[in-house]
């Protein structure tokens, strides 16, 4: 609800107080009506006063009662808070942020799109306070959309903490990003966030290092208490569904790295074994005039000299045989690496992913 149109006004009637029918009670002293209705109305009055107040300074947590109990969780968003371990603080954070999974067109649309080879899976709208969830279809990523759940859920946390929590909350979370400075991977992620949401810089952190980062300060473990009754099998969700790209990036990687140890020996031989041939032509069409004048002062150094070409030869033909097997080999593992890009296309199709453009082996 808007802050500057919410104002609780109960309506409540409040009868006179009850005067006492004296006669039936002459030993009770006798006291001035007026004075009695006063105390009994001023009473009342100092009570709505102070429920006013309570109701102004927790204005958030009625606007997300009411919504969480008109909101009707399917079955998905009941599962995600419970695998996630969310509490029931957390639980009626996400409720009320009237949480749906969306794996239409529609959806970047309302989340927005990112740049080309990263995905959005889910977007806290902080002016409908809403939570909108990609469906992540892929069996091989389970996991993945409770992450996301959570994530996007500590947004919404993010967004009902006071400027004084905050404050608090902020070192806390730089320091676990410069512990996280040497991974690549994060630091390019925060670059990412930076340019797609400026000044949301310790928002994110909130959430990604809730979400993902295993070891924490006791602090911070203290504070993430609220939203988890047990973080660490969130971590353990993270990790084996972000383990599916890690597992295919090791095998590509170590893919490429063997093909191009394989193009350059197969390189090298072919080059040396061109460079061969030619000097071998070369003495052989020497050799045959030699023998065709009667150059040689025997037979012994015509075959000794004869068998040191052939050799030569059969030395070239071996070469030239190898690099045609690795050839093969390198054909093949071509193939192995596209199985492993398509696998890897499918998964980031799953994830909203936009391929790249270009790149690939020349």
């Amino acid at each position: 609800m808007d802050d500057s149109t919410y104002s609780p006004r109960p309506d409540v009637r409040t009868a006179p107080p009850t005067i006492f029918d004296l006669q039936y009670y002459p030993e009770l002293p006798r006291r001035p009506r007026r004075r009695g209705r006063g105390i009994a109305i001023g009473l009342v009055l100092a009570l709505l006063v102070s429920g006013s107040v309570w109701a102004f300074g927790n204005r958030q947590f009625i606007a997300d009662q009411l919504a969480a109990w008109t909101f009707e969780a399917s079955p998905t968003i009941t599962a995600y808070e419970e695998r996630s371990t969310m509490t029931d603080h957390a639980a009626l954070i996400f409720e009320a942020s009237r949480p749906r999974v969306d794996g239409t067109d529609g959806f970047d649309s309302v989340c927005g799109s990112a740049e080309a080879g990263s995905g959005i899976l889910g977007c806290y709208l902080p002016g409908t306070q809403e939570i909108v969830l990609y469906d992540v279809t892929d069996d091989k990523l389970d996991g993945i959309e409770e992450v996301v759940a959570s994530h996007e859920m500590l947004h919404a946390a993010w967004d009902r903490l006071g400027d004084d929590e905050k404050a608090r909350l902020e070192p806390l979370l730089s320091a676990e990003a410069s512990a996280l400075a040497g991974d690549a991977e994060f630091v390019a992620r925060m670059e990412l966030y930076a340019s797609l949401e400026p000044g949301e810089h310790h928002n994110e952190l909130h959430s990604i290092i809730g979400t993902e980062v295993g070891t924490l300060s006791p602090e911070l473990e203290a504070y993430y208490a609220r939203y988890f009754t047990d973080r660490q099998a969130l971590i353990a969700l993270h990790v084996a569904s972000n383990a599916v790209f890690v597992d295919l990036q090791a095998r590509s990687d170590a893919l490429s790295a063997e093909l191009d140890t394989l193009r350059a020996s197969i390189d090298s031989d072919y080059a040396a074994y061109n460079a061969g041939y030619d000097a071998l032509s070369g003495d052989i069409a020497r050799f045959n005039e030699r023998a065709d004048s009667g150059d040689f002062a025997s037979n012994a150094q015509f075959q000794r000299e004869k068998n040191a070409l052939v050799a030569r030869q059969s030395a070239l033909d071996a070469m030239f045989d190898s690099a045609e097997q690795r050839v093969e080999t390198f054909n093949a593992k071509i193939a192995e690496l596209e199985s492993l890009n398509a696998q890897t296309l499918d998964l980031t199709t799953s994830l909203n992913i936009e391929p790249r453009t270009g790149g690939g082996l020349d």
